[in-house]
């Protein structure tokens, strides 16, 4: 089985852009349609390191602002850090909601699954896309359901320079 297909999709909903600000940072971009995050060992020792790190960033701010600042570490890099972890357990791609609902899904699961795989160049992401897809074959040109903003048609059609 292909990692795009093993891969769980999360909708990035308001709520849990709230709980995980690094989420929401990451995605702000209207380019964006999803985000990974470091699979295997490398994840699991960022993840970890995080999680650590917001502990003691918490612990010593906890002298002078109390409870608030242990609080406030842990959510924006504890959570972060945690996110990070599950995430190099189980392969996931985080998907703007507009997305999920998209028949451009598949595409965007197979981008992410490349960036898993090691590849952390956009362009050679896209390169490779183009080798598998064009804006013809997915017939892309004048589809009213994919959104005007979508990156993919676009990124699809541009011509390779050598």
């Amino acid at each position: 089985m292909r990692l795009s297909e093993e891969m769980r999709v999360v909708k990035l909903t308001p709520t849990l852009e709230v709980l995980v600000p690094a989420l929401a940072l990451t995605s702000l971009s209207k380019s964006t349609r999803g985000l990974t995050l470091p699979p295997g060992r490398a994840g699991l020792g960022i993840g970890a390191f995080l999680v650590v790190c917001s502990l003691f960033l918490g612990y010593l701010l906890e002298g002078p602002t109390g409870p608030l600042g242990g609080l406030l570490s842990f959510w924006f890099v504890g959570t972060a850090g945690a996110t990070t972890f599950a995430a190099a357990l189980e392969p996931t791609a985080f998907v703007k909601p507009i997305c999920v609902r998209c028949r451009l899904l598949p595409v965007i699961r197979e981008h992410e699954a490349i960036h898993l795989s090691g590849v952390a160049s956009e362009s050679e992401v896209w390169k490779s896309m183009r080798t598998r897809h064009s804006s013809q074959s997915l017939a892309l040109e004048g589809d009213p359901a994919i959104c005007s903003f979508c990156p993919i048609p676009k990124r699809l059609g541009e011509r390779q320079v050598s």
